[in-house]
């Protein structure tokens, strides 16, 4: 199977190679990255279909605009039995923020793994560079000091690139703080906690630096509700 795992990781490195959005193959790298580290305290996983959708997690996502079915078409050129390839598919389609939300419920622990690596590149320094980039990509403003986030975002509002509550300090509190109590694993609850915690100081030195006291007192009350700290 590693030879399989080598062409995949190929496929990615070319599909991902223009992308300047955050999703990237560096973000596939570390993602994949993530996945093995997990994996040597879940030994019981299947780590072949844990890499495999490491690899291919971000090829149909909504953002990088295919037909929903790239992942699909490149298993089936592969010599894998379907109910391999039905594995990998379930797990990549799985594991999205926008799909799973910030109390995922999901069906197998290979699920759990590669969604925890995928999520704990969203957290920490590169979860706050891969904001930051995104933002610059779509135009997003990165701070308006009057506008709040909105709470109990549905998935459509939530993808809604264009909504005026859109910005890149408010994806922490729609994303990217709730992402420590979404993590699954033991080692994946382990290494976020720290990432975790420099969001929360680089918010907390951003509105200090920006005399936001409002913002300051918004971002306590937010984290005691939600028992992150």
């Amino acid at each position: 199977m590693e030879h399989i795992i080598d062409k995949t990781y190929e496929f990615a490195k070319n599909f991902h190679a223009h992308d300047h959005s955050g999703h990237d193959f560096d973000h596939i790298k570390r993602v994949y990255f993530n996945a093995q580290k997990i994996l040597e305290t879940e030994p019981e996983a299947d780590s072949f279909i844990v890499l495999m959708s490491a690899l291919l997690h971000d090829i149909d996502d909504h953002k990088m605009g295919t037909d929903g079915n790239e992942t699909q078409r490149f298993l089936s050129a592969l010599d894998l039995d379907k109910q391999t390839i039905h594995k990998i598919l379930s797990t990549v389609c799985a594991i999205g923020f926008s799909k799973s939300g910030a109390a995922p419920e999901f069906e197998t622990l290979e699920q759990k793994i590669v969604s925890d690596a995928d999520k704990l590149d969203a957290m920490g320094t590169m979860g706050i560079l891969r904001t930051i980039q995104f933002s610059i990509t779509i135009n997003r403003p990165l701070f308006n000091r009057n506008i709040f986030p909105e709470e109990n975002l549905t998935p459509a509002v939530y993808n809604d690139m264009n909504r005026a509550t859109n910005t890149a300090i408010n994806h922490f509190f729609d994303k990217l703080l709730k992402l420590k109590n979404a993590l699954q694993t033991e080692s994946g609850k382990v290494l976020g906690q720290q990432r975790h915690a420099f969001m929360v100081d680089f918010l907390r030195h951003f509105f200090t630096e920006n005399n936001c006291p409002d913002w300051q007192d918004y971002l306590t009350a937010y984290l005691q509700k939600n028992t992150f700290e």
